[in-house]
Order: C-alpha cells, then structure tokens, then sequence
C-alpha cells in the first residue's frame, strides 16, 4: 500500500511559513514529509528550521545554501545577497546543526517509485525552468531510471509539472493533477520559505502514491513577522521585501 507525501523544499529558515505548512501538512492525513532541500538561507530562524526538520524526521536532501553553509558548495556560486545570508546563517547554528546539514544526501533514489533531487539529474544545483531544461533531465532518466517515471526537484521556488511523452515535453502548474502510465515527469512543489510564483502564501504538495495524485496547497502565513525579523537581524532588506511580492 503507498503512502501519501508530504513533499516541501526551499524552506530557507522561515520559520512562520515552516510553521503554519507543518500544521497545514498535518490536516491533510500525509504519512511522510520529504524536504527537497535547502533548510537554510535568506531568512531569520536557520536553527529553529534545522531543529523541527530533526525533530519531525523529515528526510531531506542537501540544497545549495545548505551546503554553502556547511562549506561543501562555494560562495562564488552566489550573489552578494545570498553569500550575505549565508555568511550571517553559519554564525546562528551549532556544530551539530552543522554536522547535520552536513550529512544530507544531494540525490535520493526511492527503490523503483521515484528519484528526488535539489535542482537537477544532471547537476544538483543545476535550473530547470524551460521545457529545453527538463528535456536533457528527462533524457539522462530514461537512459539511467528506466523504470521509475516520476522524478521530485526543487530550486526554483516555483510549483511546476513537466511531462514527457512521444518525445516531447509540455509543463504546466495545475492545482490538482493525475499521472498516467507511459508518461515520464518532473514535478516541483514550490518553496515554503521564499516563493516565488507571485504569491506570497507557502507552497508545497501531496502525492498520493495509490492513486498517482497531485495535489498542490497555497498556505497562508504571518508574512510580516517573518520579514521584519529579516530586518532585525540585519539581513538585507531586499530578503524582507520579497516575501511580501512572493517573487
């Protein structure tokens, strides 16, 4: 018998929307939470965020931010505002917040069902944004994952479905959507913490594995709390500001 999943990323130490999509995900009867990574980053309440990640036994993956805090991805690899955040995150965890982040997985094969991924098959940090994206995913999947058709990432912040079929991918961001046999997908849950589809609920899904269903949830959050301890912490206020645009 499957399960129904909880799948979240890109929580990036916002405590209130991590919060409030705990207690939505809790309403919605899910058996498992999966985090696609990036715990940390931007945001005010890294350790909180880790704690609860501990506590509830989420499986997570490694994101990037996650790994420029625990030094396994390069600082060069990110703006002034993200390399600030990060710089500003490693002075607020412990050593063993660290040493948990740490030991994350940046790739997670679940026997035949599904992979999970940060950003990408091809690189972990890797964008897909564009069909032309996906398609080179889609490809090293079939040749590498024959027989598992349905693939988790994050990265983008964005919620986004892409679906291969007869050599051609579409993409779409339904609110509820069921697969179908024959077909391969890339699907996104959108972020928790700092989303970025012009809204400025969190975003997160449920998959229910019986039925091969997807369903996506917009949770409402204090947006302003979140943000003004950005700005008391002396994070950059541009980090505050876009919570309120959701972009």
């Amino acid at each position: 018998m499957g399960k129904r999943l909880a799948i979240i990323s890109d929580i990036h130490a916002n405590l209130e929307a991590f919060e409030e999509t705990l207690k939505h995900i809790a309403s919605q009867g899910a058996d498992e939470i999966i985090c696609l990574g990036d715990i940390v980053g931007y945001n005010a309440n890294p350790a909180e965020c880790v704690a609860l990640c501990r506590e509830r036994q989420i499986y997570c993956l490694m994101g990037n931010h996650d790994g420029a805090v625990c030094g396994k991805v390069s600082l060069s690899e990110f703006n002034e505002t993200a390399a600030t955040a990060i710089k500003w995150t490693r002075t607020q965890l412990t050593r063993e917040d660290l040493l948990f982040l740490n030991a994350l997985p940046r790739f997670h094969q679940e026997d035949e069902k599904f992979i999970l991924m940060h950003g990408s098959l091809i690189k972990p940090d890797r964008y897909l944004f564009f069909q032309q994206d996906a398609e080179k995913d889609f490809e090293k999947m079939a040749k590498e994952y024959p027989n598992i058709s349905v693939g988790f990432f994050g990265h983008t912040h964005q919620r986004r479905i892409f679906t291969y079929y007869l050599d051609t991918v579409t993409s779409g961001v339904p609110d509820h959507f069921t697969l179908e046999p024959g077909r391969r997908y890339l699907i996104n849950p959108g972020s928790v913490g700092q989303p970025r589809d012009n809204s400025p609920m969190a975003s997160y899904m449920i998959y229910d594995e019986d039925r091969r269903h997807v369903d996506f949830h917009h949770v409402m959050y204090a947006v302003k709390r979140a943000a003004d301890k950005v700005i008391k912490a002396g994070l950059p206020k541009s980090l505050a500001e876009r919570l309120f645009r959701g972009w």
